[in-house]
């Protein structure tokens, strides 16, 4: 109770009750009903239940399907890691291989004492109940308080439902091997729950079917062994009994029922009446993931150092060789080898900043398997301890135990620190300042797909603006979004045309839009001198004006557009946690306008913006922006009056 209680306590605390960068994009899937890729046929529906609780915001009642995933996802690695540690510490009563080409050539009788001796001179061979519980609710709370599960946890649309789906399917996948050909409807069960899976992360369902498979294969193994152990020297084994193939095939019909049912919606929620976005099906997640330079490529050890701890690492390689060296917990063990193999050949990105990598699921599932394993070691450890009867040995057993509950402290230290989202509104605070201050009937040109996600999902969760234009340039290519803007605003038409033909907007397109609508936009680098002349600080925004504007008429624009930027910056300052993706979108911003002032010649207001560029760079590690010295400002400032400017 207390390894399924605290998890899930702690990540409700945790839990964002504001909008968050990070699940902008599943707030649009699975409120907003919108296909976007493979996945979320378990989350969208939990979503749209746990959407009409009367507790707390929408983004808060969302994140909360996910703190419940963390608390079933946490009981039954508990009883799967309870039942290891059990199977690991009994004597086995099969001999080796050796033992049993000796007894093929005739040396049965020599080898049976022999085994016999082994068995009964094993270390603690009687298992204990307890130390077993104990240990497992430490495994259990070390992977469920570890950052990469409470980072997941504490978002709407994280990746834990896609481990809990995947626990589930495993241990339903323990009981169709031991069961063989007597468990009919458990095998259906377990192809039904690979489909849920599937229908859910695909990366998550691949590991699943992997940890599925090691288990039959590794029990088997085991059947077949059994009789060997038992039966006559020199007489062939029977062949371990397997499921019929007509299960197996029922099986996987229900597998495929199952994905198409839950992944339905997907394909036709585009064709509904009320849709108010079509984006076509080829996006997903990782398009997102790709575009964060946060999100870095990273191996799988330096994870798990990073996530564990060496230590644990060590610990828990040497619970898993002595895993693989009992029989009757070589069948346990397996699938957690197979979750390793696959978070190796498949790694996930690091945390990223704007976004999740779609293959989180296999991280987190690497990281309950590395902490079965050091729950392996630390038994056989404290188990070798009591059976030496030397002074302070059981002592030296509980201190054993002890260091294994302070690594806990220190990976939910380090979590405390990454995932608690319970105190970062910086990015509502950005959002009511770029979206929600906007002019009635305005146009936002949006060039960010971090950007367009936030405006779209404040759209969602809150129901907010509605009369605003959003253009989101990398998503006018899919599905229907050219055709409903079109639709909403017929003075779009030049502006479309011309990001068909040239990739660029025309003066006379943006010209044209803006006498219809208010036009603010993000700046393009790629943009000529002729453009950048109607363009005008506006705060977070670029605004763009039917005419040319002079310089008299930016300088009062840049004076007022401080405020905003410093709302903004109050509540990054403000919260105990930093919130590293607001900062991230707010320093991108300031480099922007930055650029845009210094390629008119406006040198000193350019060394403002980055001078709060510097500023937030001191708030927040993972903002990097120009030095924060007074003595290099004439430095920068020699650089921008260097600048080439392009003409047209």
């Amino acid at each position: 109770m207390l390894s399924a209680a605290l998890p899930f306590g702690l990540s409700l605390a945790r839990a964002a009750s504001s909008g968050q960068w990070r699940e902008d994009l599943t707030a649009v899937r699975d409120l907003g009903l919108v296909a976007i890729g493979v996945g979320g046929g378990l989350s969208t529906p939990l979503s749209q239940a746990l959407s009409l609780l009367p507790l707390g915001s929408l983004t808060f009642r969302t994140a909360l399907v996910s703190a419940l995933a963390l608390a079933l996802a946490s009981r039954l690695l508990y009883a799967q890691v309870r039942r290891l540690l059990l199977e690991a510490a009994r004597p086995s009563p099969l001999p080796g291989r050796s033992l049993w080409r000796r007894l093929r050539l005739g040396g049965a009788a020599l080898a049976a004492p022999a085994a016999a001796g082994a068995a009964s001179a094993a270390p603690g061979a009687a298992a204990s109940p307890r130390l077993a519980s104990v240990l497992a609710a430490i495994a259990v709370l070390t992977a469920a308080l570890s950052p990469t599960w409470q980072r997941e946890a504490t978002v709407g649309g994280g990746a834990m439902l896609a481990t809990c789906a995947a626990l589930v399917t495993l241990a339903l996948a323990s009981v169709c091997a031991e069961r063989a050909r007597h468990a009919g409807r458990a095998w259906i069960g377990l192809g039904a729950l690979l489909g849920a899976t599937f229908a859910e992360s695909p990366p998550a369902a691949l590991a699943a079917l992997a940890g599925s498979c090691a288990i039959v294969v590794a029990r088997r193994g085991l059947a077949a062994e059994r009789p060997a152990a038992d039966g006559a020297p020199g007489e062939p084994s029977a062949p371990a009994a397997g499921p019929p193939r007509r299960m197996l095939v029922a099986a996987a019909a229900a597998g495929a029922l199952t994905a198409a049912l839950l992944l339905a919606p997907l394909a036709l929620r585009p064709f509904a009446p009320r849709a108010w976005a079509d984006i076509g099906h080829a996006l997903s997640a990782g398009s997102l993931a790709a575009l964060d330079v946060a999100s870095a490529r990273t191996t799988a050890l330096a994870a798990w150092s990073r996530e564990i701890g060496l230590v644990s690492l060590l610990i828990a390689a040497a619970g898993m060789a002595i895993a693989l060296a009992r029989p009757r917990a070589r069948w346990l063990a397996a699938p957690f080898l197979a979750l390793l193999a696959l978070d190796t050949l498949l790694p996930a990105r690091a945390a990223g900043v704007l976004s999740a990598d779609p293959l989180t699921p296999l991280r987190s599932l690497a990281v309950a398997a590395i902490a079965a394993g050091s729950a392996l070691g630390a038994h056989a450890a404290v188990r070798a301890l009591l059976a030496t009867r030397v002074p302070f040995a059981r002592s030296g057993a509980v201190l054993l135990v002890v260091f294994q509950l302070t690594l806990v402290a220190l990976t939910s230290e380090e979590a405390g620190f990454a995932a608690d989202r319970s105190e970062q509104t910086a990015a509502e605070v950005w959002t009511d300042e770029a979206y929600g201050s906007l002019e009635p009937r305005s146009a936002i040109l949006v060039r960010s797909p971090a950007i367009a996600w936030r405006i779209f999902a404040a759209r969602v969760t809150r129901g907010e603006r509605p009369d605003v234009l959003v253009i989101p340039i990398p998503l006018l290519d899919r599905g229907q979004v050219a055709a409903s803007l079109l639709a909403s605003e017929r003075k779009l038409t030049p502006l479309l045309r011309d990001l068909a033909l040239v990739g660029e907007p025309s003066e006379f397109a943006l010209s044209t839009l803006a006498d219809a609508r208010p036009l603010v936009l993000e700046l393009d680098p790629r943009w000529s001198k002729r453009l950048l002349n109607h363009l005008n600080v506006a705060g977070i925004w670029l605004e763009y004006a039917p005419q040319p504007l002079g310089a008299s008429d930016r300088k009062l624009a840049t004076a007022q557009s401080v405020v905003p930027l410093r709302r903004v910056l109050d509540a990054l300052s403000a919260a105990t946690v930093p919130d590293s993706s607001t900062a991230s979108v707010l320093a991108s911003t300031l480099r922007g306008q930055s650029n845009f002032v210094s390629l008119l010649g406006q040198r000193v207001v350019a060394q403002s913006y980055m001078d709060r560029l510097g500023e937030l760079a001191a708030r927040d590690p993972l903002v990097f922006g120009g030095p924060n010295r007074r003595a290099l400002t004439g430095i920068r400032q020699a650089f921008i009056a260097r600048r080439p400017v392009r003409r047209r």
